[in-house]
């Protein structure tokens, strides 16, 4: 396979070079992008290390994260067939439509994007996360899988047959704390038959969960412009399977501590304190998957990192098979450890502050918090409100949700310590 180049929206900042069919993937960046004092940021890793060119195998762990995986990976290399050098084929062929601004292409040998008359038929875009999923676009209030050249403004998620009520479950948390005061992107629920040409692979007979995406605004007429986004896998630059960071020995300094100091290095004291409540609502809610790709920072402006907006957020209580425990830890263990974080309804508020005035660094970043945003006191009373406000919320909103879910997340309350 020949190099490719990547893009950040319409800034050349590298080149990616296949070593072999089983080797090593390696990625330089160009020396125009690193001598721009105004790049765009292309990711964290990129910004804190001085070297210019990274390695990984099959690919380095940024461009790894930015490929499906579980139930859309499965679908996707079905299309794809065989072929050397699986991850790098498919990011070329999905290049055109990464998560955030990156665009991956090869000029040589038709490889990249596919096109429509390609049998890779709909599948031009990536969306990570194991969980069956479509980009659609809604051209004159029409619900549709984007055509080649064309980019979706929603994520459509399936239901599982492994989950009961997995849609509704999401919806009804993402209600949730939306209600409680949290920012989470626009989402509703249509049935499977409203999407037009909705590929065989996916069952229209079920409800399925529409998110808009908050890296893809309205821009010129048949495109969407595009927002700049990493999630913290790709911010520790870790590889995607290593995103449950407890059970990683080598991961002793990847908790949830570590992610919130950050954003706060970057993000400023507000994105922290959302960020904190985002944590306690994950302990309130029973959600057990908050692991690293379900964290992630963008770039509005190109330049500077905000949170973004709350997504894949469900309440996991619901299912017996899944563990109660959060996926990361709060704190570094005294001692290199696989054990999961603590037990979900074990968290006090006392945690919540000693993830907040944490100051200690490690790992690849050095971005930590010095301090509480707002002095201990004053974080202390806003996670107590927001908790308050929250469980009665819930009590509120209860007789909407569906009744599994419902009566999970009721008996979890009544155990929490938060």
């Amino acid at each position: 396979m020949t190099p490719a180049r990547v893009d950040l929206g319409e800034v050349a900042v590298g080149e990616l070079t296949p070593a072999s069919p089983s080797g090593e993937t390696a990625f330089t960046l160009a020396k125009s992008y690193l001598a721009n004092p105004r790049r765009p940021v292309l990711g964290r890793v990129f910004e804190d290390s001085e070297a210019p060119s990274f390695h990984g195998k099959p690919l380095p762990p940024f461009f790894q994260n930015l490929l499906p995986e579980g139930a859309l990976r499965k679908i996707v290399e079905g299309a794809l067939g065989a072929v050397p050098n699986r991850d790098y084929a498919m990011l070329l062929r999905l290049g055109g439509d990464l998560p955030g601004a990156v665009r991956v292409a090869a000029d040589s040998f038709g490889e990249g994007p596919a096109d429509a008359a390609s049998p890779f038929g709909p599948y031009r875009f990536a969306l990570t996360g194991v969980q069956a999923k479509l980009a659609l676009s809604d051209d004159q209030n029409r619900l549709t899988v984007p055509f080649a050249g064309e980019e979706g403004a929603w994520i459509a998620k399936f239901g599982s047959p492994s989950y009961t009520e997995l849609v509704r479950n999401e919806h009804a948390m993402l209600t949730w704390a939306e209600r409680s005061g949290l920012v989470v992107p626009e989402h509703r629920i249509v049935r499977g038959t409203s999407i037009e040409h909705l590929p065989e692979e996916f069952d229209g007979d079920q409800d399925v969960l529409l998110v808009r995406r908050y890296d893809r605004v309205a821009g010129r007429v048949g495109a969407k412009a595009r927002i700049h986004q990493e999630d913290f896998a790709q911010v520790f630059d870790v590889p995607p399977a290593w995103k449950y960071a407890p059970e990683i020995l080598e991961l002793d300094w990847v908790h949830h501590a570590a992610i919130g100091g950050v954003v706060h290095g970057l993000c400023g004291a507000d994105d922290f304190l959302e960020y904190l409540k985002r944590v306690a609502f994950s302990v309130l809610c029973g959600n057990a998957d908050a692991h690293l790709k379900n964290w992630a920072l963008f770039y509005p402006d190109g330049l500077h990192a905000r949170l973004t907006p709350l997504y894949d957020v469900v309440a996991t209580v619901a299912y017996p098979s899944i563990q109660r425990n959060l996926a990361l830890r709060l704190l570094p263990a005294d001692a290199p450890t696989v054990d999961p974080g603590p037990d979900l309804a074990s968290v006090t508020f006392d945690d919540l502050l000693a993830v907040a005035s944490f100051t200690e660094g490690g790992g690849t970043l050095e971005v930590v918090p010095r301090s509480a945003p707002a002095g201990e006191d004053e974080v202390a009373d806003a996670l107590e409100a927001f908790v308050a406000h929250a469980r009665a919320t819930w009590k509120a909103m209860a007789p909407e949700v569906p009744d599994l879910v419902r009566r999970a997340v009721d008996a979890h309350l009544a155990n929490a310590k938060l």
